[in-house]
Formats: C-alpha cells, sequence, structure tokens
C-alpha cells in the first residue's frame, strides 16, 4: 500500500511541522523560474495530523518552541544548500 505524500515549499511551515514532531521524509528540489532559482519541496507522510497541524498553522493557532523552530529553520536552509551544491 503507498503511503501518501504531503509536500510543501514552505520553508517555514516545514521548520514548524518538524518542531511539532513530523518526521520529514526527504527534501527534493525542483529549478523553477527565468532566473533557474532551485526551490525545495519538503516531503512527510500525509496524514489527518499533519492537515491539521497545516490548517492550524494557516489559521495562526499554533505555537512552537522558538528556540526549536530556529534551529529545524536553520536545518532546512543548510540541508537545501548541501543538496543544491552537490
Amino acid at each position: 500500500m503507498d503511503e501518501k505524500i504531503f509536500s510543501t515549499r514552505d520553508l517555514y511551515l516545514a521548520a514548524t511541522l518538524i518542531s511539532l514532531k513530523f518526521f520529514l521524509t526527504g527534501i527534493d528540489y525542483v529549478v523553477e523560474g527565468n532566473k533557474n532559482s532551485p526551490i525545495g519541496y519538503f516531503k512527510f507522510n500525509d496524514t489527518s495530523s499533519i492537515q491539521e497541524a497545516k490548517s492550524r498553522y494557516t489559521q495562526g493557532l499554533l505555537s512552537v518552541e522558538p528556540k526549536l523552530f530556529i534551529t529545524n529553520l536553520k536545518s532546512l536552509k543548510s540541508e537545501l544548500i548541501n543538496i543544491y551544491s552537490n
């Protein structure tokens, strides 16, 4: 049985989901736009709880520990740079 994948290019949403203990299953990047800029797509298993977290994020109803969020944000940025460099 194939698992459904939730994918987002929103770096801040991805960092928030990781801070909420959702497991990042992978990062893909696609070169888009006139400047051929690499865009990261963060992949998670698509569950009802991740959809609920996304909805609460969009509505501004989520709180996460700030230091953990910043750490996760920096880690994701580093991963993107590493993927693009290789």
